[in-house]
């Protein structure tokens, strides 16, 4: 443990040593170039000597570089290039160092290609190290649009997977493992195990690494993992140490998902999406996971416009819901309507979403026709002389949210039939025969069904 703080201790040295033999060997290029540019005879003593202090800086450079590199700092395979560069160009600054020592043992066209091939090292190697440190963005993020372009970047390349049906997606192959792809498995894999940790598979993350509890199912505080990607970004121990950083909403995907109990093979249905995760699943992924009416769940083909007439004539007022969706809003107004009318509605009955008999002469047994429409969602039956009867022929409907029956003959045992509707959100009853009290015990049984009574 003292040895690995002793060689990170050293390997802070780096920026120190990095600026050194690019000084040296530039300045030794340029003193030799000046030098022929003037033609002089004999070559300056301090060109060898440049030479030498730039190859004995590049060597401080790369030794604190490589302890650097030993900390689990940096990715891997962004690191492997940097670091091998470093110690070809050591190795060429002393070459370099000899060659310059006898200027006229080698041939001119020797010593200046060997100044070019020193200055492409020199650039490279340092583009390398600056992307390390600054990212690969860094020279091209605020460049003009056409260097962008030329330069290869500026393309913000987005591969976050879209999902339009949530029931479709599985939470940590589709959501959790891309993140640890792009952030983590860099130095976390088969080959490279930083920590002793290998984050490539379910299997090998669980197995966890030198720390205890990488993954604590259920709980953020005592997972590792979390811990390390929540940290200031200037702790030695921040994951991931590099300026690929997990975002917001990665870090709160991956935080509902241990809170979840950091399950492997569950799907994004089976588990309780919470209301501040919400917003986060949308915007990064595209699924929205509120609740949707079921009208709009509905896929149906158009209806023959016959048909639709044929309603109207006999005195419905007919609409759908919207250019895209065929679903039925369908309303009767009189005093007229009768059985068979009523049974005319059996043509269209999957089409049927809302239905308004309210202030009608609709008896108790004719809803027996209504409830064969298997959509509908809304039905308004106020100021009818439907009764606790008419109510018992609606407990079979799936998908009905909204009832009114505000003003009906309606009493407290209409009550048990209604409870029976178990997609029922809401439903009128002031003005009728139901007790407040007996309506508030129904609702505390049934957090999920309102029901509006009023106070008389």
């Amino acid at each position: 443990m003292i040895a690995l703080e002793f060689t990170t201790f050293l390997g802070r040295f780096h920026p120190l040593f990095v600026h050194l033999p690019i000084g040296f060997l530039f300045l030794a290029i340029v003193l030799e170039w000046y030098e022929s540019f003037k033609k002089t005879e004999t070559k300056s003593k301090l060109i060898p000597i440049a030479w030498l202090l730039g190859a004995l800086s590049a060597s401080g450079a790369a030794i604190s570089g490589w302890f650097l590199g030993e900390t689990g700092l940096y990715e891997e395979e962004h690191l492997f290039a940097h670091r091998w560069l470093g110690i070809a160009l050591v190795i060429f600054s002393f070459a370099g160092w000899y060659l310059k020592s006898k200027p006229k043992a080698f041939p001119i066209k020797l010593q200046h290609g060997f100044n070019i091939v020193l200055l492409a090292m020199l650039f490279i190697e340092g583009h390398k190290g600056g992307n390390l440190t600054h990212g690969e963005t860094y020279l091209t993020e605020y460049a003009p649009a056409p260097i962008q372009k030329l330069l290869g970047g500026g393309e913000d390349i987005d591969t976050r997977p879209q999902f339009s049906n949530p029931d479709s997606v599985q939470v940590y192959a589709d959501l959790v493992a891309p993140i640890f792809e792009a952030k983590c498995v860099g130095c976390h894999n088969d080959q490279i195990k930083r920590g002793g940790l290998n984050m490539s598979h379910p299997d090998s993350l669980l197995l966890g690494g030198e720390s205890e509890n990488v993954i604590t199912s259920g709980n953020t505080q005592e997972s590792e993992l979390f811990r390390r990607i929540t940290l200031p970004p200037k702790n030695i121990k921040f994951m991931p140490p590099t300026n690929n950083a997990l975002t917001y909403d990665e870090i709160k995907t991956v935080e509902w998902w241990i809170e979840q109990g950091a399950p492997f093979e569950a799907s994004l249905s089976s588990l309780e999406v919470a209301d501040n995760i919400k917003p986060v699943l949308l915007r990064r992924y595209g699924i929205d996971t509120n609740e949707k009416p079921w009208y709009e769940t509905v896929q149906l083909a158009p209806l023959d416009s016959t048909k639709l007439a044929a309603l109207v004539q006999n005195g419905f007022e007919v609409k759908t819901l919207g250019p895209d969706n065929p679903l039925l809003d369908i309303k009767y107004s009189g005093t007229d309507l009768t059985n068979e009318k009523l049974a005319s509605l059996k043509e269209v009955k999957e089409y049927i979403t809302w239905l308004s008999l309210a202030d009608s002469n609709v008896e108790d047994n004719w809803l027996s026709i209504v409830s064969e429409f298997s959509n509908l969602t809304r039905l308004q039956l106020e100021k009818t002389a439907v009764s606790d009867k008419g109510v018992a022929h609606l407990s079979n409907l799936t998908h009905l949210e909204a009832l009114n029956l505000y003003g009906t003959q309606v009493t407290d045992a209409c009550l048990p039939d209604i409870e029976k509707i178990s997609s029922l959100k809401r439903v009128y009853l002031w003005q009728t025969g139901v007790s407040s009290q007996t309506a508030k015990s129904t609702q505390e049984n049934n957090k999920k069904l309102e029901i509006v009574i009023g106070k008389g």
